[in-house]
Order: C-alpha cells, then structure tokens, then sequence
C-alpha cells in the first residue's frame, strides 16, 4: 500500500525482523545516480527538495527532504511499502528523529530493524542527491541521562503480552468487571496476529448455524488430530473445539468484543475485516475503551512469587522500573519462532516469516516454576512463500490459488523436474520440498498475472514492486524471472538445458489426457507461447507449535501436573493444540478463543 506520510505525525510501531532463521540476505538497495557538482553546489546554495530510496520490509522506502542550506527543514516518506499499521507506523517516529537531531543515525523504533535501516539509507541516498555530505548527518542520537523512575502498581489481572490473545483476554476479562493492566514489550500491539490472514474459525457458532455449514466439534477434533498426526495434546484440543463456538459468537457481537468480520462463508472459518491488523486495532481500541491500562514498549522481566503463587510482575520502560501487584497474571507472549537457541535446527534451514517478539519470553519468566512443556520439539513450516527484499519469508497462498486456478503453472525443483502436486496437502508439498535444493514456480503469462492480482490484492507487495524485481532478473530477493522462452528461464536459473521444455510438454500432456502422475486435478495447459516467468518459492517457518502445558482453567501446570496458583495462558505460548502442523484458521482461532477463555476463567477466579 502506497501512503504518504506527514513528517510530523507522531506514532509508535514496528515490523517484524529476522532472528536467528535461515534466511538470506536481503537485496541490496540500488544506489542513485550521483548529482553533478555544478548542479550540486547550486541546489544546495538555493535549497529545493530530494528524493532518496532504500529496501524496506515489502519493498523499497522512498523519502523526500526539503534542504535549506545545509539544514534539512522536512522529510517525508512518499512511497512504501510496509506492513499496514505495523510497518508503516515506524516511519513517523524515525522522521521525527531525523527532522529533530540532523541525523540519520535514528534509533531503530522498537523491534522494528529492517524498516528502521530502509529508513536510514534512504535518507543517506537523499542526502547525497542533494550534494550533502553524508558524514554531517551521521551524529548519534543522544540518549536522556537519568535513573529510572520506581513506580508501583496494583491491578486485578496483569495480561503479559498484547497480541491477538493477549487483547482478548484483556477484553473479557474488563467486560467480567476485573481491572487489567496489559504489557507489551514492542512498540505496537499485535504481535504476531497483526501479520495474520485473520482466517478464524467457528465452528459451533451462531453465525455458521445461520450460514447452513454443516459442522461439529467433534468433526473439528477429529480433523485437528488427522491433520496433526496425532501429535496433538488431547485435552488442550478438547478445551479449543469445546469453546470456540461461544468465543466467536462474543467476538462478533456487538456487546461482546464487536470486531467486524465477512459473511458469509462455505466453510468452518470467517475472515476479519482488515485481516489480523484490523482485528488487533479494534481490540486494543475496546480494551482502551473498556478502561484498560496499556503499556506499549514496556517488557514484563520477572514474575512476582510469593509462596509458590504467582502475585504479579515486574517490568521496565526507558524511563521506569514498575512493580505491579495482581491476583493473577496471563501469559500472552507468544511463541519462540525468533529465538534461534529454541527453534530446533532443522527448521533453521528455511526462511523466518513469524514475528520478532516470538523469543519465548514466557518460558523464561517461569522457569524457576518448574513449568511443564509440551511439543517443543514442532515449529509450523508451510510452503508457497517468496523472500522479501527484508530477507524474511512471505506466504503467497493468494497468489499461487489465483495462479493455478487461472492457466497453467507448477512447481520444479533446481533440475527443472516437477516433484509434487502442487495443490494437494501442504504437509506432503513440505516432505517434498525438503528434498529439493531449490524450487521454483513455473507460469506462463496468464498465471503470472493470476498471481499478482492474488498478491497485489491482498496488500502484500505492489505492481511496482514486481517491476523492480523483473529488473533485478534474479540478482536479489524475491526471485522472479522473465524470459521469452523456457530457455531463457531455465538458462537464467541455472536450469539444464531443455529440462523446463520437457516439464511443460509433459504437463500439458497430462491435462488433454485428464490424468496427472502426482495426482492434480489439472484442467489449464501451460501456454505454447511466451513470455515465462518463474518465482523462487521456499520452506517458511514461523508459529511454534509448543509450549506451556494448561489445564481446562486455564491454569499453568507444573510438571507434577499440578496448576501454578495465579498463572494462566493463552495463545501461541499454550502447547499442544497443532500437533505437527496447524490446521488453517485454527492458529488465529486458538489465539481468540484461548484469551476469551483465560479471560473468562480468571475473572470468575478472582471474584
């Protein structure tokens, strides 16, 4: 989404950056045609106004200075890219920054890494185009001198995390008549439900009955443990398929949580309006409304125990040190996809797409607990994923459903050799990815535009971006590729000669035939006729798919099994509920349903 920002507009966020993944590098940004020196000291003399670009997160960040002599009088970003109300809300606070201390050398807003160094050399390439010397404007931002301040609080229920769970905890439990106070480590609430398709589901609901879908509980037990290979802890899925109609109904209602969704629908989910950042922004704005204390880029450190029951926690801002006093505390924080020392090291092998904050933080804070863990060892892994200009990884299911749908298209591996059905299950598409060095998306134009329009219409980059990226003809992330004919496809790649030819005639071949060897419905012959494209698709991985054992309270459980008196938790923190692999709309699911229901029980709990 293009945007034009205000240089003053004061706001507070960030985007997600790699950790610890197998990610590779991003590209390199394209630096600008060097101004003449004639034409440089005469501008610069005069003043006028520059334009300067970089690799943000999606895509590139273009900014635009105002120079009054040597002093920069205006900055704004013109064109970007980034993550709607993630992203895009870091760039206000760095032009703040930069307008304020003369400097590109801004403090990356909280987390959000990748924007912040898009930001920085965009405006080092707008400096320069206008004749300025780089070095003048690279001073340190001066961090405020001064103890922290030691502040005390006292609350019914702190709410340790504020992303999709962490506000619906939050919520329920201000509708239940209990105070809250909700921490969050990063700049921006959200976590990593922000970055979600919103894909929620709802079975059991009111909505689905209306709807005529037919669907159960058990039907949705029974497909969560197939799905997961019986890897699924039982009695946490049971919690799930038991409550999530009720949770929905609330979520929906305009006197439960009121957050718009889409009607109506032919399966078990329902889709939030304006995705998962949507629905994150209007839970924070009714926890807001509801009375609830926020408290954003303020980290909970420890948790406060006092005879084997947990009364609370401590935290910490740049600016102060809060002890806050509680009946019960809810552990929100997510999952620990960031934190390279848990992610087991197969899964370090593929691309990072999850959120920064997912570092465990729980498991840390509860560790002297003895708390039980379940599942660690299984971190969700789906394939059809491109790599960003940022590095990080990018599901392109809009995409390759519009693509496959459309014309035809499919998938090689590095030899150039269909491997797989391409539209079958993921799980078996991932077993069979595994075994390839490199895999690439093979179209012809018709499936090419399907995938962009796929792509494009769900905000996730734009037609200017695919541009750049034709241009860059392979040399940086995203892989994409244009070529008359196969042969020029496959010899950029690397491809044998004649390889992508035979896949093709093959292909089509099997659509007049009506029967394919990987078992694909095909019905669209890939075209005779160029041009061609191919796009690199790769493993990601993001949600971890482990953690903090629960009872049906809610409760933590320690490892005799035994509930940790004044500990609860919700969401991608819970372990167990996935098995190996999630099932679609029951992550964004979990994360409503299991802060609805720690909301509830802890409320109920404490009157």
């Amino acid at each position: 989404m293009k945007k034009r920002l205000l240089a003053l507009l004061m706001a507070s966020a960030m985007v997600v950056t790699a950790c610890g993944s197998g990610a590779p590098e991003a590209a390199a940004t394209t630096a600008a045609p060097e101004t003449t020196e004639a034409v440089t000291e005469a501008a610069t003399e005069a003043g006028g106004t520059y334009t300067g670009k970089a690799a943000g997160f999606h895509g590139d960040i273009t900014v635009e200075i105002t120079v009054e002599g040597t002093k920069i009088t205006d900055i704004q970003v013109v064109e970007q890219t980034e993550t709607e109300n993630i992203g895009g809300e870091a760039l206000p606070t760095l032009v703040e920054q930069a307008l304020k201390n003369q400097t590109t050398a801004v403090n990356a807003v909280s987390g959000a890494t990748v924007t912040s160094d898009g930001f920085r050399a965009a405006l080092e390439d707008a400096i320069k185009n206008a004749g300025l010397d780089v070095a003048d404007y690279s001073a340190a931002v001066a961090e405020e001198a001064g103890e922290k301040e030691e502040i005390a609080l006292e609350t019914d229920i702190v709410v340790v995390g504020a992303g999709g769970a962490g506000l619906t905890a939050s919520l329920a439990t201000l509708q239940n008549g209990a105070s809250v106070i909700l921490l969050e480590k990063m700049a921006f609430a959200g976590g990593a439900s922000a970055m979600a398709g919103a894909g929620t589901t709802a079975t059991g609901s009111k909505w689905l009955k209306e709807d005529g879908v037919e669907d159960s509980p058990e039907q949705l037990r029974a497909d969560l443990l197939k799905n997961g290979h019986g890897y699924n802890h039982e009695p946490t899925v049971d919690i799930f398929v038991n409550t999530v109609g009720e949770a929905f109904d609330w979520l929906v209602d305009p006197e439960g949580a009121n957050v718009e969704y889409q009607r109506p629908t032919t399966s078990r989910t329902y889709s939030g309006v304006g995705r998962g950042a949507g629905v994150t922004a209007t839970l924070l704005e009714h926890v807001k409304e509801a009375g609830g204390e926020v408290y954003l880029s303020t980290p909970a450190t420890e948790l406060l125990v006092e005879d084997g029951k947990v009364t609370g926690v401590k935290a910490e801002s740049d600016s102060a040190v809060y002890t806050i006093q509680a009946k019960s505390v809810i552990l929100a924080t997510g999952g620990f996809g960031a934190n390279s020392e848990l992610v087991p090291e197969e899964y370090q092998a593929f691309v990072y797409a999850g959120a920064a904050g997912a570092t465990g933080d729980a498991l840390e804070m509860t560790k002297d607990l003895d708390p039980d863990l379940i599942n660690m060892e299984f971190v969700n892994v789906q394939p059809n994923s491109i790599v960003l200009p940022s590095g990080l990884g990018q599901y392109c299911n809009p995409g390759v459903n519009g693509a496959y749908k459309t014309s035809g298209a499919f998938l090689v591996n590095e030899n150039g050799v269909r491997f797989a059905n391409e539209e079958g299950n993921a799980y078996d598409l991932i077993q069979a990815m595994k075994e390839n060095a490199s895999t690439y998306l093979i179209l012809d134009q018709a499936s090419f535009d399907a995938f962009n329009a796929g792509m494009t219409g769900s905000k996730i980059y734009t037609e200017d971006d695919v541009k750049t990226w034709l241009e860059n003809n392979g040399s940086s992330n995203p892989v994409m590729i244009q070529g008359d004919s196969l042969e020029d496809v496959a010899k950029t790649l690397g491809i044998p000669e004649g390889a992508l030819t035979e896949a093709k005639e093959a292909y089509n071949t099997a659509v007049d035939a009506g029967t394919d060897e990987f078992g694909r419905t095909l019905s669209h012959k890939m075209s005779e006729d160029g041009p061609y494209y191919a796009v690199q698709m790769w493993l990601r991985y993001y949600a971890t798919l482990g953690g903090l054992h629960i009872n049906e309270q809610m409760q933590v459980l320690n490892t005799a099994q035994e509930p940790i008196e004044g500990l609860y938790a919700a969401g991608e923190v819970v372990g167990g509920l996935e098995g190996d692999i999630y099932l679609g709309g029951t992550l964004f699911g979990w994360a409503m349903t299991s802060g609805y229901d720690a909301g509830k029980a802890v409320s109920e709990a404490i009157k």
